[in-house]
């Protein structure tokens, strides 16, 4: 079996092969697993590199157990991510990638009131020297790539809060729409209508505006508050 894609995790003396999408996804971004799906080999190892196991009375002298599940939960919520050079630098494209995405959408220019072009944010995070932390959450790293490019292009995050009224029938994918876009701060669900308060970024409101009264038929109601 190639197991050169899968990422290792090593907790004291032991180490798990996992699936790199879902590792990345589960460790960094606090997102809900399966211990299961996430090996990449259902086996717990003393040197994975070698392939030598670890045998069913260590696990039970160590961790109690041994159900090599029940090991292999434990060893990947407390141990580390071994990641190859390869990897690190996949987990810093993929991060900085993200963070000109969310710039973009959360951030606008304060003397037109519009979002920042992703090129433009790419070109300003490069002129800074940024680097994305591939070991940091993205949300982590938002305010520093704001700080660090604010003496290049200026930035606003104003944010505007707005209720919405959609018809029950045509809330589902709306209600995705501005789940990805938006804070929900209020919702409720009733027979006929739905109804939630929103808080956007000022310079995406307009497009998602459009993209709910799309998604709706133009059957939206929306208003400032």
């Amino acid at each position: 079996m190639d197991t050169s894609d899968a990422i290792k995790v090593r907790y004291q003396d032991y180490e798990i092969l996992v699936e790199p999408d879902l590792a990345k996804e589960a460790k960094l971004e606090g997102k809900d697993h399966s211990i299961q799906r996430l090996l990449f080999v259902q086996e717990v190892f003393e040197d994975a590199g070698d392939g030598k196991r670890a045998s069913a009375q260590d696990l039970e002298d160590d961790f109690g157990t041994r159900q090599i599940m029940e090991a292999a939960e434990e060893i990947f919520e407390k141990g580390d991510m071994q990641l190859t050079t390869e990897q690190k630098k996949e987990m810093r494209e993929d991060k900085h990638k993200q963070i000109v995405s969310m710039i973009a959408r959360r951030a606008q220019d304060p003397k037109t009131g519009n979002p920042h072009p992703p090129e433009r944010v790419q070109n300003a995070l490069e002129e800074a020297g940024f680097n994305a932390d591939a070991m940091k959450d993205v949300e982590e790293q938002f305010d520093e790539a704001i700080d660090e490019i604010r003496p290049i292009i200026p930035v606003s995050l104003d944010e505007k809060q707005v209720a919405i009224k959609i018809p029950s029938e045509k809330a589902g994918k709306a209600y995705d729409k501005i789940q990805s876009t938006a804070e929900v701060l209020e919702e409720q669900w009733g027979n006929e209508y739905f109804f939630a308060k929103i808080k956007v970024p000022a310079g995406v409101l307009t497009e998602l505006m459009e993209d709910i009264q799309e998604i709706t038929g133009g059957e939206s109601e929306v208003t400032e508050t």
